[in-house]
């Protein structure tokens, strides 16, 4: 009995630990800028932008909803000049929570951020953007999704599973951390020629490497008395970008991109190719279609669709897992929708009216 308790532990403890190497990854990861590079922030063309961004996973193959699902909000905006005249300031805020497993393991951070826009020409067409974000995350765990030995050979006198029976083994009514978090990243953007423009970038998140404790061995009645606390630190995760935009003619335009990112030894790497075809030149709708491969253990494929109208931008992608595990998946994955909106306000021109005196 005792070798069991202590086998449960370890593999408890290693799957809390080896949750260094997992971090939150949207298939549509350009439409998430805040969590791709926080020198993404204030990069557009307008007043302010407001999005989002779901992803859900396994709800079609474990057969439980909401067990694996992550929404993300954000807003940015360029709010003032920078010492330049064409350079500027960005800030924006990020909010999102991860969730997974039946523990309901959730990781949940709300950032503040800053970018620094620096032109490289006189004409704008290239700009070097360095930006950080700081904010407080944490990590939450379902102390009620556990179910040991115990609780199954001493059940309640109906019968049912025991809860109380794990606590002097291991306790978790305090599993939960927070933590100060700091990212950082750059980027290069230019337009190369009337076609092509390019982007591409670095970021780390989790400079700080933020502690946490979620478990307590040796409780001793629900406290923590006796017992130790596991310490972890969130690993520091890279990501390196880039993206190239391609006008073929008049209707029709590609963007090639990747991603890699790299976290306590798992890496992810993800290639990407979108096109966009002007549907109604009139009142400005594209059309947005493309592919995506995550080539990290050949994972999985995920067909992208999408549609611009004026400043609104909607997502959808699919993953479909053709990975090894597709035997029991039967291809189906994770799922993802995102939106966002440019809000454009502008100052009316203030034009002076004069008067023309006749001569005589």
């Amino acid at each position: 009995m005792h070798v069991r308790k202590l086998l449960f532990l370890l593999a408890a403890l290693w799957c809390l630990t080896s949750l260094n190497a997992q971090d939150i990854h949207f298939s549509q990861y350009n439409m998430s800028p805040m969590t791709l590079n926080p020198a993404n922030i204030g990069a557009f063309e307008g007043t302010v932008r407001i999005g989002g961004i779901y992803r859900g996973q396994w709800a079609s193959v474990i057969g439980s909803k909401g067990q694996y699902k992550t929404p993300s909000l954000w807003v940015d905006a360029p709010i003032i000049t920078g010492f330049r005249k064409r350079d500027w300031v960005g800030v924006g805020l990020v909010f999102f929570s991860d969730k997974a497993g039946v523990l309901g393991l959730t990781h949940t951070a709300a950032k503040l951020g800053a970018s620094y826009h620096l032109a490289l020409d006189k004409k704008g067409n290239a700009y070097l953007t360095i930006g950080a974000q700081y904010g407080q995350a944490g990590r939450r765990l379902n102390p009620d999704g556990i179910r040991l030995e115990e609780g199954f050979l001493n059940p309640t006198p109906s019968g049912d599973y025991n809860p109380t029976a794990q606590v002097d083994f291991l306790n978790t009514t305090e599993a939960k951390s927070d933590w100060s978090d700091i990212d950082g990243g750059v980027t290069l953007r230019a337009k190369l020629n009337n076609r092509m423009d390019m982007s591409i970038g670095y970021a780390m998140y989790h400079i700080g490497n933020g502690k946490y404790g979620l478990v307590t061995t040796g409780g001793g009645g629900g406290t923590s008395t006796g017992g130790s606390t596991s310490s972890d630190e969130i690993a520091r995760r890279s990501v390196v970008t880039g993206l190239f935009n391609i006008k073929i003619n008049d209707k029709l335009s590609v963007g090639p991109s990747f991603m890699y990112q790299t976290m306590s030894g798992a890496d992810e790497i993800s290639l990407q190719a979108l096109g966009s075809y002007v549907f109604n030149t009139e009142k400005d709708i594209d059309l947005n279609f493309g592919l995506g491969y995550r080539l990290t253990g050949g994972d999985a494929v995920y067909p992208m669709l999408g549609a611009r109208y004026k400043t609104l931008r909607v997502g959808l992608a699919y993953d479909v897992n053709v990975s090894d595990l597709n035997s029991v998946s039967n291809y189906r994955g994770g799922f993802e929708i995102a939106a966002n909106y440019i809000v454009k306000i502008y100052k009316p021109a203030k034009i002076k009216t004069k008067v023309l005196c006749p001569r005589f």
